[in-house]
């Protein structure tokens, strides 16, 4: 008997894809990618965005606690044949403070914004300092009247006070002035004598102090100071920041 055996094929998986389906897929690829640089990018505005509100921010903190602290230890007083503190406008100081005389900062801000407007800078007296020792008795000492023996625990400065107890005022004048750097952004500097720059913010707009002589919302024997900054951001947008402090100062005797 004749045996016939009946050869089936069987159907495997598809080699390949149809130009079809390459399409669709390379599509979707596209869109992905498209959408991961888009969300990047926008994740990178974002930051930059971020960042210069924060150095706004920082900037405004740092240089009023600089402020603060000069104005804490200054006062309503005459002194050095000059009456301080003194307020000027635009960097037009008078004869008897001269040297805190300076050009312009830029303006930036467009008119009816709340950043535009005059300046007004203020130069302030500072105490005389003397320098004092502390020995590990727990006494103070002048530095060259410290008694053998005793050891030097640190050296600190501390005003100088006069028979009736005020203040000996020094001969340096601390000045705050707004001006324009090099690259074009405003720097509040604070100088000694209209000299040595110190930056304490970069990017402000402009500076009020302000007494009660000027408004009678500043405290008696009190200065307001008000600083508005802004900067443009890598983007473009323009970001803006405001910060004040009332600090009033010492008697000055």
């Amino acid at each position: 008997m004749r045996r016939t055996t009946r050869m089936g094929t069987m159907r495997g998986g598809r080699a390949g894809f149809t130009l079809l389906e390459l399409t669709i897929s390379a599509t979707i690829l596209f869109l992905l990618a498209a959408m991961m640089v888009e969300a990047v990018d926008q994740i990178g505005s974002l930051g930059r965005a971020g960042g210069t509100a924060a150095r706004l921010q920082m900037g405004a903190a740092e240089a009023l606690t600089r402020i603060t602290t000069d104005l804490h230890s200054s006062g309503f007083v005459n002194a050095n044949g000059k009456t301080y503190p003194y307020l000027f406008e635009d960097g037009a100081a008078d004869s008897d403070f001269a040297v805190h005389a300076h050009v312009p900062a830029a303006e930036h801000a467009a008119a009816g914004e709340a950043d535009e407007g005059v300046n007004r800078e203020m130069v302030c007296a500072i105490p005389a300092f003397v320098s004092v020792v502390q020995g590990d008795d727990g006494a103070n000492y002048p530095p060259d009247a410290v008694p053998g023996g005793v050891t030097v625990v640190k050296v600190y400065d501390v005003p100088q006070i006069d028979a009736n107890g005020s203040a000996i005022w020094s001969v340096d004048e601390v000045s705050y002035v707004l001006v324009t750097a090099a690259d074009g952004v405003n720097e509040l500097q604070r100088r000694v004598n209209g000299a040595s720059p110190t930056v304490l913010a970069r990017g402000v707009e402009r500076i009020l102090f302000d007494t009660g002589a000027i408004d009678l919302a500043v405290p008696l024997r009190a200065v307001r100071v008000r600083l508005w900054l802004r900067l443009p951001d890598g983007e473009g947008t323009v970001h803006r920041h405001f910060a004040e402090a009332v600090v009033r100062l010492q008697n000055g005797g």
